[in-house]
């Protein structure tokens, strides 16, 4: 049983002691007891209380503690408070009386819309629906949002209608009902159909999710999938291309990031051992050519580093550590406001300006520390890889590293350096994807998840992101820094934990469609028995009352929402919180339920190259021949069930409108 499964494993008791005042630990003590039967209010309950506790002194603990309990019950967990502790047990994947899968993800979508609701009963988001819902006369046309979603009965009736037709003219006839294209939703960009900002169409059906809509620092490009065949080419389905996380041991495996994983593509012969060593070699230059230097090492000890140079940069690093905390701290003091709300510390560079000063902003002590450290890193590893002959004898020298503390330290670091790359510019991450009413009855999750794989969706992320400056790699560098933006790798992970339909068996064979250039494959590429590292059971007024928390700990703000700072802010900010509380952060972020993880390897290679090894083939398949391979796949014999066509029926523009226009008991309540 791996250490995960001891600690976090579902069903395992986690036993927490906040520090809270005598009073206010029996104030909650009370109010915990009290809802010990867990009334439907009880969350609510302690979300009033919360708010009557102004965030200064120490109400402040009760108010963040009142929080997370709400969020946490919400979400299915056990809670009791004890004289000194608060117990909780994280529901697991499974409970009693659940019989199958679709009863897991009934219970398990139930938790995650109890914090949707709520966000749809906000008044700026009430406000937000019901301006893009009103016909209104926008760039020459009159329409609304409502105008985008198809009516499900129009379009049985229209599916019914080919049902006698020969294959061949059947396929050409599905083609003539179902066309989808691919429309990225860039910022200012408007549809042509309605009027409306793209921004605003894919937000209006992100609000339709199973969980609440927030927004994400990082790259995030959102793609709609509409049906140019129909009358102002309705969405199908929306999609989300975003920043990759940093570790995922699952994706890193699966690539070959990963010492344990690259030994066995060596050792079984799937790597050339010589092709690797090379590669590896090429990976440390390369890094160490992407950091500016000049300030903390000599060129000799570049070309030929030493343990002692490497010690030198840790101590350079751990000072620059230190001298930014105190910075941080200075800048709490003379920021801090009478709300207690605190400006964050963006540096003297906030963005990529054409005059922008690369050299002088490496000169930020967050940036020496980063630079020192990165260096202290790849001259060490470049050092093993001179000392064990990586060059001269590559089987040999691999076999030496591969073994010994030291040499799985250095290609630890060299692995590190490809997984950092081909994160920044080769690698997203699927963190929305799905079909809208009455395409979900058609199988349209599959399409949006394949279409993504498209040469117009690759050639947009492309434009969008290549040859952009990129912030944290200039400040490393002291000098600007570009990359290029090619796609070869997509992931996603389950919501549920328990399978997903719609990457289920989600593979077009080249053999069987024409038009594709090599087989588009999604599938699943690892596990998480024992669940993982989230923020998604927290709500937004939790993760705010967490980060005040952790300022007044710290005398200053140190997570800043700034480029090279760190990854997912609001993880490391509700972190911080946790801990200041006195709860261990680790037994409340994770979150007990079991994730599926999928890939799709955009072409044939593209893994491989991510460690160096060749270049991946270039020919991406169409949007057009994706839409023909999944209508011969998967619509032709899903438009022939008489349930689907009945099922089509009932969705359509007031089903899509009834899903928004809930109340926070779940009634709906249409505007007028």
């Amino acid at each position: 049983m791996s250490t995960d499964e001891k600690l976090f494993g579902p069903g395992r008791l986690r036993a927490f002691s906040p520090f809270l005042a005598p009073g206010e630990r029996k104030q909650l003590h009370d109010l915990l007891n009290a809802g010990a039967a867990l009334p439907p209010s009880f969350a609510d309950e302690l979300r009033a209380l919360a708010r009557r506790y102004i965030d200064d002194g120490d109400s402040i603990k009760l108010r963040a503690v009142c929080l997370l309990v709400a969020d946490l019950c919400e979400q299915g967990w056990q809670v009791a408070i004890e004289s000194d502790r608060i117990t909780f047990q994280p529901p697991g994947i499974a409970r009693k009386g659940e019989q199958t899968v679709d009863d897991i993800k009934v219970r398990v979508r139930a938790a995650l819309q109890s914090a949707r609701l709520r966000q749809l009963q906000e008044p700026s988001v009430r406000q937000f629906l019901i301006r893009v819902e009103k016909r209104s006369l926008r760039s020459g046309n009159r329409a609304s949002v409502i105008d985008l979603i198809d009516d499900g009965a129009a379009l049985a009736k229209d599916l019914r209608a080919i049902e006698g037709l020969p294959d061949v003219e059947r396929d050409a006839a599905l083609k003539g009902i179902i066309d989808p294209v691919v429309e990225v939703a860039e910022a200012g960009a408007k549809c042509p159909d309605t009027g409306l900002p793209l921004i605003d169409i894919w937000r209006y059906f992100r609000h339709t999710w199973a969980h609440e809509y927030r927004s994400i620092p990082g790259r995030q490009m959102l793609v709609l999938i509409r049906n140019a065949a129909r009358p102002r080419r309705p969405i199908i389905g929306i999609a989300m291309l975003a920043s990759p996380v940093m570790r995922l041991t699952a994706r890193d495996q699966w690539i070959g990031w990963l010492r344990d994983a690259a030994e066995e593509r060596v050792r079984s012969g799937v790597w050339d051992a010589a092709a690797f060593g090379a590669s590896l070699l090429d990976r440390i230059d390369a890094s160490i050519a992407a950091v500016r230097w000049d300030d903390l090492a000599s060129s000799d000890e570049i070309v030929e580093p030493t343990e002692t140079v490497a010690l030198r940069l840790e101590q350079k690093a751990a000072g620059a550590a230190f001298a930014r905390e105190q910075q941080l701290r200075a800048h709490y003091e003379t920021h801090r406001d009478l709300g207690g709300q605190v400006k964050p510390h963006r540096g003297e560079l906030k963005s990529a300006q054409p005059d922008s000063d690369w050299r002088a902003a490496s000169d930020d002590l967050l940036f020496v520390r980063k630079r020192a450290e990165s260096l202290a890193q790849l001259l060490f590893a470049k050092g093993m890889f001179r000392s064990a002959g990586l060059t001269r004898d590559p089987v040999a020298a691999l076999d030496q590293l591969f073994t010994t503390p030291s040499g799985q330290r250095a290609v630890d670091v060299a692995l590190a350096e490809f997984r950092k790359a081909g994160l920044s510019s080769e690698v997203a991450d699927v963190s929305i994807c799905g079909a809208v009413h009455p395409y979900n009855e058609l199988l349209g999750g599959k399409l949006v998840a394949l279409m993504l794989t498209s040469k117009e969706a690759r050639d947009a992320y492309a434009r969008r992101y290549g040859g952009q400056t990129s912030v944290i790699a200039s400040q490393m560098a002291g000098r600007i820094i570009s990359k290029p933006a090619d796609l070869r790798i997509l992931t996603t992970t389950s919501l549920y934990g328990v399978g997903s339909s719609q990457y289920n068996r989600l593979v077009l064979r080249a053999q069987d469609h024409s038009g594709l250039p090599h087989d588009v494959k999604w599938g699943a590429i690892g596990k998480s028995l024992t669940g993982g590292f989230g923020t998604l059971h927290l709500g937004g007024e939790t993760a705010q009352a967490l980060r005040s928390m952790a300022m007044a700990r710290h005398d200053s703000r140190r997570v800043n929402n700034r480029f090279g700072e760190g990854t997912s802010p609001r993880l490391r900010q509700i972190r911080e919180g946790l801990d200041a509380l006195g709860l261990k952060s680790d037994s409340i972020l994770h979150h007990a339920t079991p994730r599926i993880f999928y890939g799709c390897e955009l072409s044939p290679g593209a893994r491989a190259a991510l460690v160096g090894l060749g270049k991946p083939a270039l020919d991406a398949p169409t949007s057009a021949d994706i839409g023909a391979a999944w209508r011969h796949r998967w619509l032709s014999k899903r438009a022939r069930r008489e349930e689907t066509l009945q099922a089509l029926a009932d969705l359509g523009p007031m089903s899509v409108r009834a899903s928004l226009h809930a109340d926070a008991d779940g009634q709906f309540s249409l505007p007028i």
